[in-house]
């Protein structure tokens, strides 16, 4: 598709490093400028499998890949204001698709890769899209057996050929192959819409109801842009590094644009599975990512420290204890602190560093709460951990740390330009040129969301505020956001799961945890069956008895929520047998779950669906959604 260019070593030298572009007004603009400034600069990395290699993309091949993807779009008939749904992995194809459609002043629809179909026919009759580009046939497959979605006028598969259209899809006229959508070229104009035109809908996770689209404008997202890079300073010779799923903003905006802003390149990783492998080969300077990334290396250092003799423990918690507390103080002074000689801290802390490839000098962890003990931890090593915070409706980036000025238990000061308040409530508000337009096809919602003054209520409870740095307690929401910044709605997908006459109550679990569990209470009868089915006999309390019965009650959870969006999935359950009320203080007078309560009650249940994951805090009792 495009002349990749293999490399042999990490960085390329004979690629200069791409300046910074300046105050761009739009997305078209900032794509055409990065081209012009440094055509021959390192755009982006990624693993091709084919040749088993990495490779390196300069911006005149990312250029070129756009106007192919800006001529089949214009062949398409498509018009300035028509939508285009992207549903492909992070890779230089969605910076091509994204430059193309903003070029043409088409407005972009991002979907996750592994969206269910049911998912994807629901975002993509919401938002009216005439064009789908996704990853294969495959998924369009599922997805049109669902809906015949009139609406949608062309569909585009990366990895599907003529002969493999004719054989999967030879009925549907609306697909196409991809080297003849590809077949001509088309400009690429600095600016297809002003800069306060709407640019991008972005869906909510629909935690709260049907995932809502957020309404970003190109100034919006160039105003974030902006400010996330003047609080990290991105640099023409970083390469950043992230999983970050392209289909929501934290990725987009805050590694992607404003990685662009700086000069960065872009390195895409291959997953969760392969980041260790990712890191030593290519020796990122920069890693951004949700906090479960941070969690699986800071997992990996304590795993091998637990194998390790107590005294080599008891070294590793005092370096870490000396270089926190010789940390840079926020007036800029230093702690003198002397728990260890400085040289065994620096030992200590070139083994974090080597695990990261070598060269990182800053990380950045969002999209869910991050252990304010990783941060302390990684900061202590001389690898600054920044926590931050935002919302898609805020553009996303509210707030991040300071390396200068960290505090892991905020999560940091307000960018440039935002603005925010507590509301009486506790609730926290922000306004800032990056709050969303609204929500798409939704005045309603707009309207409850942000006041007459410009002010987006975000649903987050803070503590305090000490001088605008922003301490988050909770959510007013009942919603869960796991450690890979996915959010769900627990009622939701609780009410689902009581449809099963199996359930008499259950409580869905994940909050900063890498998936959703689930505590259920049986009914008696059902459940006397369920055991007579699997072969127990009456009274067989015994692990494996229990192990049999979650397994098949996993499976018939899972079952019940196929048609879910992905978000919603569990995978796990464990089996409780006292049931929660109120005279045992799990449930309200009205009946509700004391989500806390039951949490802390079953603790020993949730650490066994999470064995050899991290363990969140104890004291944490936001764990389960409301308070």
């Amino acid at each position: 598709m495009t002349a990749a260019i293999a490399i042999a070593s990490p960085v390329d030298p004979t690629a200069p490093p791409g300046p910074g572009v300046v105050n761009p007004q739009t997305l078209a603009e900032l794509y055409a400028a990065r081209l012009r400034l440094a055509p021959e600069a390192e755009a982006c990395r990624r693993f091709d499998v084919p040749t088993q290699q990495w490779r390196t993309y300069r911006w005149r091949e990312i250029g070129a890949l756009a106007r192919r993807y800006a001529g089949g779009m214009q062949a398409s008939g498509l018009r300035q204001g028509d939508r285009v749904a992207l549903q492909v992995p992070n890779g230089p194809d969605w910076l091509a698709l994204d430059w193309a459609a903003h070029s043409l002043g088409l407005i972009t629809v991002g979907l996750f890769a592994d969206e269910t179909p049911a998912g994807t026919v629901q975002l993509l009759e919401d938002s009216g899209a005439r064009l789908l580009v996704t990853r294969d046939l495959e998924s369009w497959r599922a997805v049109s057996a669902r809906s015949p979605l009139p609406g949608l006028h062309r569909v585009v598969a990366l990895r599907a050929g003529p002969g493999a259209i004719a054989r999967n899809a030879p009925d549907d006229a609306r697909v196409v192959p991809l080297e003849v959508f590809m077949e001509r070229d088309a400009p690429l104009p600095d600016s297809g819409r002003a800069a306060g035109e709407l640019a991008s809908i972005v869906y909510t996770s629909g935690a709260t109801g049907r995932p809502k689209g957020v309404m970003q404008s190109q100034a919006a997202l160039l105003a974030n842009a902006r400010a996330v890079q003047e609080r990290l300073g991105f640099r023409g010779d970083d390469l950043v590094f992230s999983n970050l799923p392209l289909a929501h903003l934290f990725g987009r905006v805050a590694w992607i644009y404003a990685g662009m802003l700086g000069g960065a390149s872009l390195m895409f990783g291959r997953g969760a599975g392969l980041v260790a492998e990712d890191l030593a080969t290519q020796r990122p300077t920069v890693l951004i990512g949700a906090p479960r990334l941070f969690e699986r290396i800071h997992g990996t250092l304590t795993q091998d420290l637990e194998r390790g003799s107590a005294a080599r423990r008891a070294l590793f918690n005092l370096a870490v204890e000396t270089g926190w507390a010789n940390a840079t103080r926020r007036d800029g002074s230093r702690r003198t602190v002397r728990l260890l000689p400085s040289a065994i801290v620096h030992r200590t802390g070139d083994a974090l560093r080597a695990r990261l490839g070598g060269r990182v000098r800053l990380a950045v962890s969002g999209g869910a709460a991050l252990s304010p003990q990783i941060g302390r931890t990684f900061a202590a090593l001389g690898v600054p951990l920044l926590q931050g915070y935002g919302l898609t409706e805020a553009g996303p980036v509210v707030s991040v740390n300071r390396i200068d000025d960290n505090d892991p238990a905020s999560v940091g000061t307000p960018l440039s330009g935002v603005e925010i308040r507590i509301e009486a409530t506790g609730e926290l508000s922000v306004r800032s040129p990056s709050v969303m337009i609204g929500y798409w096809n939704d005045d309603v919602a707009t309207r409850d969301a942000i006041d007459d003054a410009g002010w987006l209520r975000s649903g987050d409870k803070v503590s305090r505020l000490d001088t605008d740095r922003i301490y988050l307690v909770g959510r007013f929401k009942e919603l869960l956001v796991t450690a890979t910044g996915e959010k769900a709605s627990p009622a939701d997908i609780e009410s689902r799961l009581r449809e099963l006459s199996l359930i008499e109550q259950v409580m869905v679990v994940g909050e900063a945890r890498p998936y959703l569990t689930a505590l259920i209470v049986p009914q008696p009868g059902p459940l006397a069956l369920l055991r007579a089915e699997v072969g127990l006999i009456d009274g067989d309390d015994s692990p494996a008895a229990r192990d049999a019965i979650e397994g098949v009650l996993l499976r018939r959870c899972q079952d019940v929520l196929q048609n879910a969006p992905r978000n919603h999935w569990i995978v796990g359950v464990a089996l409780v047998m006292q049931p929660w009320t109120p005279g045992n203080g799990m449930l309200t007078a009205t009946q509700k779950l004391r989500r806390c309560e039951i949490a802390r009650a079953h603790a020993h249940d949730i650490d066994r669906l999470y064995e050899g994951h991290y363990r969140v805090p104890a004291t944490d009792c936001s764990n389960n959604a409301s308070l």
